[in-house]
């Protein structure tokens, strides 16, 4: 399972890479951009570990605000009021804050970034939310299995709500014993493989 979840950002990259010569389309970039994130995360994280060190998850308070930031960028060029737009530049730099508090004021480096965590999440979320809102209100739209961006959101909803208590959890679980902390882990995992695999078929729909 751990492998999965490692390789899992492999075949949305590779699809991305065929595709994005001859994309202009910059959610298509951004999304891309978002799953390079993911890799070059995965491949630092096994880095660290074949150098011995004990601790890398300082590796995700860094994952957390440049995932976030991307992410946010591509539903930004999908809303077209400027106060939506203001909303995501707040929550970007607000998380920034969040996360500095949560790494050098609260827990540390050298534990989950859990509070940043579900922030980013919880805006995450909303995000998606909005964006079914708006496409509720948009007569034109008739196939939501074609609208990459329905897509997305609905991956998002599902991957964040499902992960955002695993990562709310996960420092007690460790401090209870190291079996609780992977029933957290495992959620993540799973989620993890299922977020990525879901990317392939939605950067298919934006190069379509």
């Amino acid at each position: 399972m751990k492998w999965g979840a490692v390789t899992s950002p492999v075949l949305p990259f590779l699809i991305g890479l065929w595709f994005i010569r001859r994309q202009k389309n910059m959610q298509f970039r951004l999304l891309f951009l978002f799953i390079t994130i993911g890799i070059l995360t995965e491949a630092a994280s096994l880095i660290t570990l074949m150098l011995g060190t004990k601790n890398n998850l300082w590796l995700g308070h860094l994952y957390t605000f440049l995932a976030f930031s991307v992410l946010a960028s591509v539903f930004y060029f999908s809303f077209s009021r400027p106060l939506l737009k203001r909303a995501i530049i707040g929550g970007i730099i607000g998380l920034f804050c969040l996360i500095y508090y949560d790494a050098f004021v609260t827990d540390g480096l050298a534990k989950m970034n859990s509070l940043s965590r579900i922030a980013a999440s919880s805006m995450l979320i909303v995000m998606a939310i909005t964006y079914f809102y708006k496409v509720a209100n948009n007569g034109k739209v008739i196939y939501l299995d074609r609208d990459p961006m329905f897509l997305l959101s609905c991956v998002v909803l599902i991957y964040y709500a499902g992960t955002s208590m695993s990562y709310a959890i996960f420092n007690e679980a460790l401090a209870i014993s190291y079996d609780m902390a992977r029933i957290c882990l495992s959620i993540i995992l799973i989620l993890n493989i299922l977020f990525y695999v879901s990317h392939a078929f939605i950067l298919r729909r934006m190069a379509a």
